[in-house]
């Protein structure tokens, strides 16, 4: 009867470093799935805030703006990068919401605090948004809707406060196509949030989509294409 053989120490070894590079590889794959949906969520969550946000602006009469925010610990116990929108009051007197004129919104000592630094400085604010490591999201940063009308301006922590009389200060400060993008360091294509300047409507729009590179111009977004084009 011929005696059984095991495994050398060499076939055992070689043995281990496959299954090494199998669990590895398998996990990487994994992790790059749950990063991708982290990504799609956390974009797809910013453009419904943008929807919520503006909507409020029109029915309550206050400005809503963007903050974005580093280092904001979570319920998870973690620290995130974090987007959100504030409804911001308006008037001097805080205690006193109602009592305000159109020069007087939102409230000076609101202009360039957070809510999250200075609670008092807003009505309601939106549920926080966490942005993924591999995600940049900070042009949405200051986007606001403005009291009433619901147009956007951007980069205006201020909301144009003494200017919302104007309707040529507001229209210059309406954020381009091209202007509000997500970037991604993973292998995503960035993002697009397109957001109308007399409307204040939104629509976000993927840079690998077929709007954006179809060759054909019967499928191709104009707009879009050149919104992507922006560095």
């Amino acid at each position: 009867m011929k005696p059984t053989r095991g495994m050398t120490l060499l076939e055992l070894m070689t043995a281990v470093a496959v299954v090494a590079v199998l669990v590895t590889l398998a996990v990487a794959g994994v992790q790059g799935r749950i990063g991708g949906q982290r990504e799609n969520a956390a974009t797809r969550e910013l453009w419904g805030s943008a929807l919520r946000a503006r909507q409020l602006a029109i029915s309550t009469n206050q400005p809503v703006r963007f903050v974005v925010e580093n280092n904001i610990l979570q319920p998870d116990g973690r620290s995130y990068t974090v987007a959100r929108w504030e409804r911001l009051k308006c008037g001097d007197d805080l205690s006193n919401p109602d009592l305000w004129n159109l020069d007087a919104c939102p409230s000076l000592t609101c202009v360039n605090k957070s809510c999250r630094a200075a609670p008092d400085c807003c009505s309601e604010t939106g549920t926080d948004i966490v942005i993924p490591s591999t995600m940049n999201a900070t042009s949405i940063h200051a986007l606001c809707f403005l009291p009433g009308s619901g147009r956007p301006v951007l980069n205006k922590m201020d909301c144009l406060r003494g200017s919302l009389g104007t309707p040529a200060t507001i229209a210059a400060a309406a954020p381009s196509d091209g202007a509000i993008q997500f970037k991604f360091t993973s292998n995503r294509a960035k993002s697009v949030l397109m957001v109308e300047p007399l409307t204040g409507l939104s629509s976000v729009m993927d840079c690998d989509s077929l709007a954006a590179t179809s060759p054909n111009a019967a499928y191709k977004d104009v707009r879009l294409a050149a919104a992507c084009a922006v560095p």
